[in-house]
């Protein structure tokens, strides 16, 4: 189904909300078992929120660089853009870790500071810690990792003026291919050998087809929008050696196309919900600091009530999220914003 209408894709922004919130509530499992009730389940699955996050970022690069691409100097604008959407916030959080580490004693559990680790952490780039680990010190930044290689694959494209779609296509499955034979024993820079970026495209392809106005009829993508979440989220850890790409982005690519067709409905999104959907990455971020909290306390309490701890956890992490968003993030994205409209040189268009 075509259709040449403009797009403003608030369902994708309720996408992200959701993903964070997956993710938050799997760890809010995971902190109450680890913390207060060892006989607690842990629901691992809220995890694969991370490859809606990643077909999410593969659709909106495409969506909102398309007059970059005749820019001679696009490549420097989108550069900015995502120094500047994703660099300061993980830079302040990971210094929170560090402080965190360093003066307090049994807070900070699984982190071993090393200098290495925290050069890596602040440069995006994989490093073992101390425990022979593949982690940062912020653990959740392991995918922003894999988003600043995308965006450095991407950049290199516009840079090169090559077709973004087979440029980055042909990287990303040559990275996905030498997953299948990637050793424990390889250095850390084989970390970014893994099917999962092909998610990266899969975003990417969406949006090239909703550009061309090509979308799933209304009753349709409902329908789909379900079924890719019963995929996405249902069956088990993947027990058949299947590429994440295949048994977890198929899944959440349907639901971000889907989601991108259903465009009538976008105008009943509760307004709270996209103002989540903003502070998603801030939610991402923060949630780990603060989401142990609950269990600790419940724990000193002596009161073992692994749902509450949950139920406390979520709302702590959303609401500290939120703040750092409406605090933080918001304003020094604001100044950052005027500091380049000031600085920032004209591009050119190319000839």
């Amino acid at each position: 189904m075509r259709d040449s209408q403009p797009q403003r894709f608030l369902g994708i922004q309720a996408l992200r909300m959701i993903a964070a919130c997956l993710v938050v509530f799997t760890h809010s499992t995971f902190y109450a078992f680890e913390r207060l009730d060892r006989q607690f389940f842990v629901w691992q699955r809220g995890t694969r929120g991370v490859d809606v996050f990643f077909v999410i970022s593969g659709f909106v690069m495409i969506y909102a660089s398309q007059k970059l691409f005749a820019l001679s100097g696009g490549w420097k604008t989108f550069t900015e853009h995502r120094i500047m959407r994703i660099v300061p916030l993980y830079w302040l959080v990971t210094t929170l870790k560090v402080l965190i580490v360093l003066f307090t004693a049994g807070f900070a559990l699984h982190t071993i500071l090393s200098p290495v680790t925290a050069v890596c952490s602040y440069l995006f780039l994989p490093a073992r810690d101390l425990d022979g680990r593949l982690e940062p010190l912020v653990g959740v930044g392991w995918t922003l990792n894999f988003e600043m290689l995308f965006y450095f694959v991407f950049a290199l494209a516009l840079f090169l003026r090559a077709n973004v779609f087979k440029f980055i296509g042909v990287i990303l499955a040559v990275l996905s291919i030498g997953a299948a034979f990637r050793q424990p024993s390889w250095p850390p820079a084989a970390f970014y050998l893994n099917s999962i970026v092909l998610e990266f495209l899969l975003g990417m392809l969406i949006a090239k087809a909703c550009i061309a106005g090509i979308y799933f009829p209304r009753k349709l993508a409902y329908a789909l929008v379900a079924c890719g979440f019963v995929l996405l989220l249902l069956p088990p850890e993947n027990n058949w050696m299947l590429p994440k790409a295949l048994i977890n982005g198929v899944p959440a690519a349907l639901i971000v196309w889907s989601t991108a067709s259903l465009r009538k409905v976008e105008d009943f999104i509760p307004r709270f919900i996209l103002y989540l959907g903003d502070a998603s990455y801030a939610i991402y971020l923060i949630h780990p600091f603060v989401c142990p909290l609950p269990p600790a306390v419940l724990s000193r309490l002596h009161m073992v009530h692994p749902w509450l701890s949950v139920v406390l956890s979520v709302v702590l992490g959303v609401s500290a999220g939120c703040v750092l968003h409406q605090l933080v993030e918001i304003p020094m994205t604001a100044w950052l914003k005027g500091y380049l409209r000031v600085h920032r040189q004209p591009v050119q268009a190319v000839a």
